[in-house]
């Protein structure tokens, strides 16, 4: 039987093919950025006034191949300090009379407590070894105020630790070789903290910081961590006070950092030496930098030299050295008793965190908490005043209020669109584990997670767009078609404008600095906008180019959606190995749901500023069956697939039970 489509039905898959090659040709370009693939690596035999990812990578090899484990207890541990030490040697016999050099290997000794994951944890240590070199100019004195470099040599338990973090106690050592064979002399001290025992809960940073001579004068701090074996170097964290952020934003070379990464951070189970600098015992302002993909690998025994991804640590030692740099150029920079004498300085720090992002590595956004608390206010501003200056073809026949509540309809409809992407690939995946005995097959292989739920996500986002018409306008349209079709574009557009703008308002009031996404969203709507009104007075409404010309404002800010969203998605599916066990018979179902979840969100935010102009193209019949035949063929093709491999390893966790009942018993009976 032949199948028949309407010139619509035509127009309408022409359009999906043209979102389907944009949004692919898009997400080359990120794959190639967040892997790294467009920073070439230099070579061993680079100049030596570059830093050299190849120089850095043979420190790795001793660090992770020829030293049998570095953990605590294990003769591997000592070996590495007894390495790093002679590397750092070698650069000081090599370092000119200008330079001042002063290397030190400490025992540190002592206890703490903490709170971790919400429990009261106490420690006690002893003979844990840190190696501290400091450089700085002939002429420097212990007092002046100095940066430190923070990374950790020890590993995890049963890994070589290759990239957690080999890779950063590597970058420290090419980045110290490249500070004496440079010739650049330190206008401030420089501190490179080796630290012997951070897998154990941060135990060396604290040692350092409650009994090293030079704690006191740290006036800034960078730490270097690995949750991966490369990737982009992300800025996960800064503070106290926006001044980290800013230096950042003004000195990185290749700038990875979004500063929503600061909401998230603390809701995830894991810390970093950062929070010993920061916060816990030094209150020094400070950059937590972390490798982030890579996860697969990531405290297991796959965490070789091999799994490095090439480009990760180039583009790491390079940003490190700018950052170095612009940090002991700083006049902000202060000792630990100026620091906390002086009040410009404490009240920089009540600001809070600054907003902050990258665009595709090439330049970073960066504005403070009070120009955020004006700028992320205009949208709202902007969409409560839309009504009064509508254009409408008969004046004085609508008010202000039937307006507003025509955009408060395109406001509920493009939230249910939203919703329902995010609900639909959840039933989705519900569905599909009702009828097979694996989950997560989209580990080992994740473009099945997106051939599995973008389609069915961009569904529920079309549904609300194809029963619009059952709800009339508030506004009467006279009869006229045309100028009902523009009111319904009008409501539509300002609809989804408002959402975005409300909750870019939310993200504000809550003190979180992530609204720089929906702020972008609405921000970008509105050249869109222009742009489309202008088109269909020479097209008309009914033309594909009209839709065409409301895309192409917008094309940026989708670019930075999937550059953002592609991202979180990797890391998301590469972290959910390490999710564990969870208790059946629900347990099997949550990884796929969260996955599901997190996919639904981003494909809302990718594809939802479209959708009030470009629906008109998407929401039939015709194509809905067609995504809906495409998530049905991603279910059946992602059961023919094993969700591990060699690449994407079964992550397994012993667990230890303790059987409480009857200890009391047993302990009286002992007694006896």
């Amino acid at each position: 039987m032949a199948l028949r489509f309407s010139s619509g039905d035509v127009s309408g898959f022409k359009f999906l093919l043209i979102l389907a090659v944009t949004y692919g040709l898009i997400a080359m370009l990120v794959d190639s950025i967040i892997h790294m693939r467009f920073i070439k690596p230099l070579e061993i035999d680079a100049p030596l006034d570059h830093f050299s990812e190849a120089r850095a990578v043979e420190h790795v090899r001793v660090l992770a191949q020829e030293i049998d484990g570095r953990q605590e207890g294990r003769p591997g541990l000592r070996e590495a300090a007894q390495y790093i030490t002679a590397q750092l040697e070698m650069i000081k016999e090599r370092a000119g009379s200008n330079f001042r050099i002063e290397i030190e290997e400490t025992v540190v000794n002592g206890t703490f407590n903490m709170m971790f994951l919400g429990h009261s944890i106490s420690l006690g240590y002893r003979n844990h070894t840190n190696i501290v070199m400091r450089i700085s100019s002939e002429d420097s004195q212990d007092s002046d105020p100095s940066v430190l470099v923070n990374g950790h040599f020890d590993s995890p338990l049963g890994s070589p630790g290759a990239g957690d973090c080999g890779s950063c106690v590597a970058s420290m050592l090419e980045i110290a070789r490249l500070i004496v064979d440079s010739g650049w002399i330190p206008p401030r001290p420089v501190l490179l903290l080796f630290n012997g025992a951070e897998e154990l809960f941060m135990l060396g940073s604290h040692g350092f910081m409650k009994t090293h001579k030079w704690r006191d004068t740290i006036g800034a701090f960078i730490n270097v961590e690995a949750s991966g074996t490369g990737g982009p170097d992300l800025v996960c964290q800064s503070g106290p006070g926006s001044w980290p952020s800013q230096v950042y934003a003004q000195s990185a070379i290749y700038p990875m950092a979004h500063s929503a990464a600061q909401d998230v951070f603390p809701i995830i189970p894991g810390d970093t030496d950062f929070r010993i600098f920061s916060q816990d015992y030094g209150d020094i302002p400070g950059l937590d930098i972390i490798f982030l993909l890579g996860g697969y690998f990531y405290h297991t025994s796959y965490d070789t030299m091999e799994r490095l991804l090439p480009g990760s640590m180039q583009a790491r030692g390079e940003n490190l050295f700018s950052i170095i740099k612009a940090f002991t150029k700083s006049s902000k920079l202060q000792i630990t008793h100026e620091r906390e004498s002086n009040i410009s300085t404490a009240n920089q720090y009540e600001e809070g965190h600054a907003v902050f992002f990258d665009y595709l590595t090439l330049f970073m956004i960066y504005y403070t908490r009070k120009v955020a608390m004006l700028l992320h206010s205009i949208p709202i501003a902007i969409f409560l005043a839309a009504p009064v200056f509508s254009k409408k073809q008969t004046p004085g026949l609508l008010s202000w209020f039937s307006t507003f509540c025509d955009f408060a309809k395109g406001l509920i409809f493009h939230a249910t669109g939203i919703f329902l992407a995010i609900v639909f690939p959840i039933i989705f995946s519900i569905l599909r584990l009702l009828f097979t005995s694996h989950a997560m097959h989209w580990f080992a292989h994740p473009y099945l997670a997106y051939l599995m739920f973008v389609p069915c996500s961009l569904v529920g986002m079309l549904i609300p767009r194809i029963i619009w018409n059952s709800f009339p306008l508030s506004q009467d349209a006279s009869g006229l078609k045309s100028l009902k079709e523009a009111l319904s574009d009008e409501a539509r557009f300002w609809g989804a404008f408002g959402l975005y703008a409300m909750l870019t308002l939310a993200y504000l009031f809550a003190g979180l600095s992530g609204g720089f996404l929906t702020f972008s969203l609405s921000a970008s709507m509105l050249p869109g906008w222009v742009s489309y009104c202008l088109s269909i007075k020479s097209f008309g409404r009914q033309s594909l180019r009209s839709t065409l010309f409301y895309m192409l404002p917008i094309l940026p800010c989708l670019a930075y959606s999937v550059y953002f969203g592609g991202f979180l998605i990797q890391f998301m599916v590469e972290k959910m190995g390490m999710m564990g066990a969870l208790p059946p018979p629900y347990g099997f179902f949550v990884p796929d749901v969260v996955m599901a979840a997190i996919i639904g969100v981003v494909t809302g935010w990718c594809v939802g500023p479209l959708i009030p102009i470009c629906g008109r193209w998407l929401a039939r019949s015709s194509i809905l069956q067609v995504l809906l035949h495409l998530s049905v063929l991603g279910l059946a093709l992602s059961s023919q697939f094993f969700p591990y491999s060699a690449d994407a390893p079964k992550r397994v966790v012993f667990q230890h039970s303790f059987l409480t009942a009857g200890i009391q018993a047993s302990k009286s009976k002992s007694l006896k």
